[in-house]
């Protein structure tokens, strides 16, 4: 399912079900090109999000059946469009919030950051204007593969856990990940699936 605008909002929602549908959702949240499509294709086992090598694709709210865990992923528009005008990024930062606000169903919220230099100055913007009082957060540090070497991830872990507790949020509960490697992946599985109806398999 797409919702391609914030007036589409007022229809689908009825109590909890989303069109019928009683899943709780969790939402994918993040900048322009940190690899939300990658992740949910690695977590869903699925090629269905789309993958593009231009930032700023995602103009619209796609929603994603997991069948695994019974929920459905909100991938929603990226933020940070360096292409884009102020009035076409705070249209889809309202589209956004809108979302967040509305949907009684949402289980949680993932906030996706670059695990080479995020939480950047704009992530941290972003972070605070969004409408997460009512719903849960949980970090995940996407591209994990990137950081080569110890010292390197170290150095990352110190720097991003100092600017999550600046935001007043825990850093153990973050998680650092590939899609790429798979590395990460399961204790992140794990975390979805506690409140779960079905819980995934452990190899």
């Amino acid at each position: 399912m797409t919702i391609g605008d914030v007036s589409q909002l007022q229809d689908i929602f009825n109590g909890v079900f989303l069109k019928g549908r009683r899943e709780p959702r969790i939402a994918m949240v993040g900048r322009s090109n940190v690899g939300k499509s990658s992740l949910i294709n690695a977590l869903l086992e699925t090629t269905l999000a789309r993958v593009s090598g231009e930032p700023g694709k995602t103009r619209c709210l796609h929603l994603y059946d997991w069948k695994t865990l019974k929920k459905i992923v909100v991938d929603l528009p990226g933020y940070g469009f360096a292409k884009a005008g102020h009035a076409e990024r705070d249209k889809w930062a309202d589209f956004i919030n809108a979302y967040l606000k509305r949907d009684p169903g949402l289980e949680r919220a993932l906030v996706l950051l670059d695990a080479r230099h995020g939480p950047t100055e704009l992530d941290k913007e972003a972070i605070k204007f969004l409408s997460f009082e009512s719903v849960p957060v949980t970090f995940v540090f996407t591209k994990a593969d990137a950081l080569k070497t110890q010292k390197e991830r170290s150095a990352r872990r110190k720097e991003a856990s100092a600017a999550l507790l600046a935001l007043g949020y825990e850093p153990k509960d973050a998680f650092w990940v590939s899609a790429k490697t798979k590395d990460g992946l399961k204790p992140l599985l794990l975390e979805l699936a506690k409140t779960s109806a079905a819980p995934i398999a452990m190899e």
